[in-house]
């Protein structure tokens, strides 16, 4: 259960940061290239539900790899700049796959 949580966590944050960089993309075609608003009302759609699913399998995984409520608010706080979700879980899944299956939550 705890490594299938853990892909779930990886899986949505690269739906996060694949839909926020189709957002940004299609925002500079709205605003600067050809006025066309179709791609941002198809990735900002995409892009809301994704942020609330990678902000869910946050709160999925937090218990099962022991983050302190640092480490999930800097897992929360990757949602927001563009591919920093990709940074963080980079940074975090090894860590939390490395640790042992009942790891108590840290103060990192």
């Amino acid at each position: 259960m705890r490594n299938a949580l853990i892909r779930v966590f990886q899986i949505m944050a690269i739906i996060e940061a694949v839909t926020w960089t189709g957002l940004l993309i299609s925002m500079v075609f709205k605003y600067w290239l050809t006025g066309d608003q179709l791609g941002v009302r198809l990735f900002g759609g995409l892009h809301g539900f994704a942020a609330i699913g990678y902000v869910m399998a946050v709160f999925l995984v937090r218990p099962e790899v022991g983050w302190s409520n640092r480490t999930t608010a800097y897992a929360l706080f990757a949602a927001v700049p563009p591919l920093a979700s990709l940074w963080f879980v980079g940074r975090a899944v090894p860590r939390a796959l490395a640790a042992p299956a009942t790891a108590a939550p840290t103060n990192t």
